[in-house]
């Protein structure tokens, strides 16, 4: 078994999603988010997976139980490289169909809400982004199917707020975790 830690964006789930809980089997189609696309978020480093390319299709990478997308500002069209690629798990329900990339399917072993700070640009904009070194993982069972917010006291007269911005999921997969093509946490 490989144990593979997967982000659940809160707008997949509230769009398209199935709410799950601990102990659930699931089948995901996933992306391998990885530092070079402008969009990745930081801090995640704790969660990144090592993957190895697909042979055969330089846009999949795998490890033991999992096959993900390489996601990335170019969708996916990645030239061929070897080595393996390291990056953040993501659930994807709106990007790459069945013939782009395979399910992966495994039990969910934690569910963890995660929660960022974000503080309006200037005072007043009504436009926000993330705070840095300000997000929180709180445990539950079963994965909502609505994510919140809270605005909170204004800091330095702008405006903040914490929302609750998806899941960090545990998700077990078949394979042995050793001699395979991939670790699925680091240290493992």
């Amino acid at each position: 078994m490989a144990l593979w830690r997967i982000l659940y964006d809160d707008w997949q789930m509230e769009c398209c999603g199935e709410p799950f809980s601990v102990g659930d089997e699931v089948r995901w189609r996933l992306s391998l988010r990885t530092p070079e696309d402008p969009t990745f978020p930081d801090g995640w480093e704790e969660s990144y997976s090592e993957l190895e390319p697909v042979a055969g299709n330089a846009r999949l990478v795998g490890g033991p139980g999992v096959i993900a997308l390489r996601a990335g500002p170019d969708q996916g069209k990645w030239p061929a490289r070897p080595g393996p690629v390291v990056g953040l798990l993501a659930v994807e329900t709106h990007g790459p169909g069945p013939r782009d990339v395979p399910e992966t399917t495994g039990t969910v072993r934690s569910i963890r809400i995660v929660t960022e700070g974000y503080t309006e640009t200037h005072a007043g904009s009504r436009s926000y982004e993330p705070v840095a070194g300000e997000r929180w993982l709180r445990p539950v069972g079963t994965c909502p199917d609505w994510f919140g917010n809270e605005t909170r006291p204004d800091r330095d007269g702008r405006g903040y707020r914490h929302d609750e911005t998806g899941v960090l999921v545990e998700l077990e997969t078949p394979g042995d975790g050793h001699g395979g093509p991939a670790s699925a946490l680091p240290g493992q």
